[in-house]
């Protein structure tokens, strides 16, 4: 498959360039990297100034003062962000493909012309600070920025990419200023544009922004060269969490090296999917880790193949040998072809997924160039992926597995000190509806664009359908519905799925179960009949309910010491008192030890309610095929036909009602929260403005609570809710001492929307943007599949995706506002401190 072989390539005479890949569709993503990343920071090496320089790319420059970047593009119903790596750092915008110049220019202007205000500097240093004080207080992040210096010990990889706290805290303006001069040059930059573009009109419009940029500084340093490891490395440090973790990898070469796609093989047969060798034999057998993912990243100067993985803190030492026992027995050969023919398969099935997204796609051609000057190079990786058999996979673990090129980090718990013209867009596929002989629902979405089968199938379940003393039940039969049936045993069916390059997952939410999964079309008749037994005769082990039982209660603990997560939990519970929404999809710890197989077998069998379920198909599949494949699934099941009873509506407490919590964390969290929408309301469209008014760059919140007073690096607003009222929860990450100020600029924020509503450039920002997040739903075989089933899960129908664009743009502000005033002027609001030091609830 030759995916990229139509990407058109432009050179310019000051050394830029421009990659481009039609694509059909409403929108474009334009993206524009810089070949510079904190690796190349010389002399100032772990003050973060790529990453600083990218966050002041969007304080202002030529044509767009202060926030005119992220406005103009929010204006136009886009987004826009940016991200710093090692060695690149890339500035993107999605837009629809009419606003292709204004994306280009305003990127473009950013890169050649920034402004650099000296108190917006300032500011925004504070707001870098408290985003490193975040990768601090996260214990993954420490674990993999020690597990880098342990591989590293020369080269700038070494270093975290934000930078170090009091280094951040020493760069000045002019430190800034030069270093762009020297590393923003033409020579270093190029251009991606996929989707509904003319690759010659993308070539004018950037050259006549930036062909007359003129060239400079083209020497690049030379960066130390990593020494050979010659023995084991290891370390560990404390760090206040309830779980210990365990990170341990190896060096890899260059991203263009031909051992990469075996090396990634080797990756995904150690533990990237739940069937995966290290996940069957130390998470689900053995029970020694609580969740454990393997990693291959790569870099043009080098990268990492390794594990992490989450214990208790008394397994973590057998964890430890147990580990390095299987992957001995790897190097030395203990591999088969069945293993690597699943990982070749599923990896092959998750490069097609990633042709759906413009997103993905660029990203796909960027990584090429920046790995070798080559866009197409992804096509030219899945040729060689194609042809590894056994034999290659065990020579790349015999080579770069030896353990003395380990190194390994201990966390522990406690305390630490050319012209062309692209084919006209298919019209969006519409979803077709049938019901089956019992009253289950069948929906059809047909596209045909790539061989990829998906399904999506709801049922009635949910936190909202958990009794009481049943909280978490729902989001712990999900888990265990994979665990293995009364045939097969749960590595055996994960085994199958691998084999099929099957993408299963079942998500259990407020309201609903959605198991989604996508297999390409030529195994999608085996998956099927692997989700049939899986269905129809689910085991609900006891071993595998212990497991899963004390995996989510390990988990809740871990979350009950982070603050966000921690002031979340507790302004709903705070909230919604008795009703379910109160205990969340996680439920409480009480409530999860109180568990027993029986009650997670029987909430699962009388899920099966025939008017309450929908099977979806979409992708590479007809109607008839459709109705055989959701006939096949419904046979063997143990149809339950009372019909589900939701419980009361939630009574919300008038008064405001405050909480704090004590976590010994560098940051706080500071929510106010207020009873919100039902997904069911007619109103919901004016809550989907104000989501998208609330949150981003653009939002007024982010600019009083970062822009203005550089009190936290995020802030938004968060909904919920579904068959019932949910919940409005604004939050604020920042520090203990800036607590206090950063509720309080909740709090008006709160008063402005209940008193004044939203103003008329926010709320036509507002409308776009939500407008054309709905436009981009259907564009995409999956998300519109799973949109469309819970389309009629709650009464609407199933076409609502495709007539969501033209009621948003119909919105009235007026109208808008109104229903605004009448939800935030509420006096049944909370207010949750979490974190060091929290003021007094």
């Amino acid at each position: 498959m030759k995916f990229y072989r139509d990407v058109v390539t432009f050179h310019y005479e000051n050394g830029m360039r421009l990659h481009v890949l039609p694509q059909p569709g409403t929108a474009v993503e334009v993206e524009c990297f810089i070949r510079t990343g904190s690796i190349h920071e010389g002399r100032h090496l772990g003050c973060g100034l790529s990453h600083f320089l990218e966050h002041m790319m969007f304080q202002g420059c030529r044509d767009y003062p202060g926030t005119a970047v992220s406005d103009t593009i929010d204006r136009l119903g886009g987004t826009m962000n940016a991200y710093t790596s090692y060695d690149h750092t890339a500035y993107h915008a999605t837009v629809a493909a009419k606003h292709l110049g204004t994306a280009v220019k305003v990127l473009g202007s950013m890169v050649r012309y920034p402004e650099f205000p000296e108190a917006r500097f300032r500011a925004e240093r504070e707001v870098i600070l408290r985003e490193r004080e975040l990768g601090v207080d996260n214990p993954s992040r420490r674990l993999f920025e020690a597990l880098n210096q342990e591989l590293f010990k020369i080269h700038p990889m070494r270093h975290p990419i934000i930078g170090y706290r009091e280094l951040i805290a020493g760069v000045s303006k002019e430190m800034m200023e030069t270093y762009y001069r020297e590393r923003y040059t033409p020579g270093r930059c190029f251009w991606v544009i996929v989707g509904d573009v003319v690759p010659e009109q993308a070539y004018e419009e950037i050259g006549a922004l930036l062909g007359d940029w003129p060239a400079a500084h083209l020497a690049e340093a030379l960066l130390p060269e990593e020494p050979v490891q010659c023995a084991p490395r290891s370390s560990s440090f404390r760090f206040a969490d309830p779980l210990a973790r365990l990170a341990t990898a190896v060096r890899i070469p260059e991203a263009s090296h031909p051992d990469i796609p075996a090396l990634d093989v080797l990756a995904g047969i150690f533990g990237m999917g739940d069937g995966s060798r290290l996940v069957r034999v130390l998470e689900l057998e053995q029970k020694l880790a609580i969740d454990l993912r393997s990693f291959c990243y790569t870099q043009p100067c080098g990268g990492l193949l390794g594990i992490g993985c989450t214990a208790a803190p008394g397994k973590l030492n057998k964890l430890q040998s147990a580990l390095k026992r299987e992957l001995e027995k790897i190097r030395k050969g203990d591999l088969t072809k069945a293993e690597v023919e699943r990982e070749k398969t599923q990896q092959t099935a998750d490069h097609l997924r990633q042709l759906r997204g413009l997103r993905e796609i660029a990203a796909d051609i960027a990584g090429g160039v920046i790995a070798n000057d080559a866009p197409a190079l992804s096509d030219l990786y899945m040729e060689k992926l194609a042809k590894l058999d056994v034999d290659d996979i065990r020579r790349v673990a015999a080579t770069y597995l030896d353990e003395n090129s380990f190194a390994t980090v201990t966390q522990l718990t406690g305390k630490e000190s050319a012209r062309i013209h692209s084919a006209p867009a298919p019209k969006p596929p519409r979803p077709e509806t049938s019901r089956l002989g019992n009253g289950a629902r069948v929906l059809t979405l047909t596209d045909r664009r790539l061989p990829m089968i998906d399904l999506a199938l709801l049922l009635p379940a949910g936190t909202i359908f958990e009794a009481p003393a049943q909280g978490g039940l729902s989001g712990l039969v999900a888990d265990l519905i994979t665990a293995g049936t009364k045939f097969h045993n749960e590595t055996e069916i994960l085994r199958r799925l691998d084999g099929c390059g099957a993408d299963l997952s079942v998500n259990s939410g407020l309201n609903s179960w959605v198991l989604e999964l996508n297999v390409p079309r030529a195994k999608f008749k085996k998956a099927l009949e692997i989700l049939a037994e899986i269905l129809h005769a689910p085991a609900f082990g006891p071993e595998e309910f212990e497991r899963e039982r004390y995996n989510r209660l390990e988990l809740l603990r871990s979350r009950a010491q982070s603050p966000r997560a921690a002031a979340q939990d507790l302004a709903r519970r705070l909230l919604f008192g008795s009703h379910p929404y109160g205990w969340g999809v996680n439920g409480t710890e009480q409530q999860l030890a109180a568990l027993t197989p029986e009650q997670a077998r029987e909430f699962y069998r009388s899920r099966w309610t025939p008017s309450r379920v929908v099977f979806g198909f979409g992708g590479d599949c007809s109607a008839e095929e459709t109705r055989e494949f959701a006939e096949l699934l419904a046979g063997g099941i143990d149809w339950n036909q009372p019909e589900i009873e939701l419980p009361p509506e939630p009574v919300f407490q008038h008064g405001f009602r405050s909480g704090a919590l004590p976590i010994e964390r560098e940051q706080t969290a500071v929510i106010r929260a207020l009873p919100g929408i039902s997904g069911c309301d007619r109103r919901y469209p004016a809550f989907e403005i104000l989501n998208q008014a609330t949150n981003g760059l653009a939002s007024q919140l982010f600019r009083s609570i970062r822009e203005d007073n550089a009190l936290a690096y995020t802030t938004g607003m968060q909904m919920s809710g579904g068959f019932h009222r949910g919940s409005l929860m604004f939050h604020v990450i920042t520090t203990a001492e800036q607590a206090e100020v950063a509720d309080r600029l909740i709090a008006a924020e709160i008063d402005r929307l209940a008193t004044e509503g939203l103003r008329g450039e926010e709320f036509l920002a507002a409308r776009e943007g939500a407008a054309f997040a709905a436009a981009r739903l259907t564009e995409s075989v999956g998300s519109a599949l799973t949109a469309s089933v819970l389309s009629l899960h709650y009464g609407r129908p199933a076409e609502e995706s495709w007539l969501h664009e033209a009621e948003l743009r119909a919105c009235p502000r007026d109208s808008v506002n109104e229903t605004i005033r009448d939800f935030m002027d509420n006096t049944a609001a909370v207010r949750v401190f979490a974190g060091r030091d929290v003021p007094t609830a």
